[in-house]
């Protein structure tokens, strides 16, 4: 059996609300948690699907390093990678310590031949803003096998459970974008699938 899912934007906004049904566009407070519920979004979607060929997994990576402040810094097993950092240069080679060394040499849905899928149970989301410019995030990362019917691939967060300060995301130039991320591998969840 082979295990297919696509994320689209589409279908994730009619899941979330568009925004035209936000009841008043004038309050930014919502529309903050909606941009950032985007941000959620198109992580998921450059993160899956990211190791099928070489032209599928530059363009992921320049998706998600997108979503990166220039001075972003993610924590993964215990090292630090800094700065965004940029595919083709020495600032992404192995071992540069950059989001973009981490992603394009580290993160496993970016492994060449892979075809994994990132999805977040929904109830594990927490978004608080704590200004107009700045925002605390979490959620948890189910990456799932599109290749085959291993459904226990792996479970990360980004943002660790309970711990302020350990996802945070800030608006540049009016946009939401990831700027400290710690994450963690926890247990994948037990999924029973019914054929």
């Amino acid at each position: 059996m082979k295990f297919t899912v696509t994320i689209t934007l589409a279908a994730m906004a009619s899941v979330m609300g568009s925004g035209a049904v936000l009841a008043d566009d004038q309050d930014s407070h919502y529309k903050d948690l909606y941009e950032l519920k985007q941000l959620h979004v198109a992580f998921h979607r450059a993160v899956s699907h990211a190791g099928v060929d070489a032209p599928t997994k530059a363009q992921h990576l320049a998706d998600i390093l997108a979503l990166w402040t220039n001075d972003g810094v993610l924590v993964a097993g215990g090292v630090m990678y800094s700065g965004k950092g940029t595919p083709g240069k020495a600032s992404c080679a192995p071992g540069s310590l950059t989001v973009c060394d981490f992603f394009a040499n580290h993160a496993g849905s970016f492994v060449l031949g892979s075809d994994l899928v990132s999805l977040t149970p929904i109830f594990t989301e927490a978004i608080t803003l704590r200004d107009g410019d700045n925002a605390d995030i979490y959620w948890q990362c189910i990456y799932l096998d599109a290749n085959n019917d291993d459904l226990k691939v792996s479970n990360v967060t980004l943002g660790l459970p309970g711990q302020p300060d350990t996802g945070r995301a800030k608006k540049v130039h009016g946009h939401w974008l990831f700027s400290h991320v710690e994450v963690e591998s926890i247990p994948p969840p037990t999924i029973d699938v019914y054929q």
